[in-house]
């Protein structure tokens, strides 16, 4: 039986039972010739005097391939969302030390 090829296939997404949400504001990358490792975060309030601490919370690893699709997807809906509400301002590095 001959197969459609023209156009793509289209998947319902359907949640796992381990689906879980977490809210993170910190990300740091980690990768190989084989793959991108998103590490998801919190920055943690620190004890008076104490350094703050970021707690790493969960990791995505995925192929080079998924990640460049996931770039273009971010991208995509950022430019949108700035279009609608106005430009993404980015905190300065030497402020973030100094917010409480």
């Amino acid at each position: 039986m001959p197969t459609n090829t023209s156009s793509p296939q289209r998947l319902e997404p359907v949640q796992s039972e381990k689906f879980t949400s977490i809210y993170s504001n910190t990300t740091n990358l980690e990768v190989t010739p084989w793959d991108f490792k998103f590490i998801f975060g919190r920055l943690v309030k620190p004890a008076e005097g104490n350094v703050p601490k970021i707690e790493n919370l969960t990791e995505v690893i995925m192929s080079p391939q998924h990640a460049k699709a996931l770039f273009a997807l971010l991208n995509n809906h950022i430019q949108e969302y700035e279009k609608q509400v106005g430009e993404i301002k980015l905190p300065q590095p030497e402020n973030l030390a100094t917010k409480s």
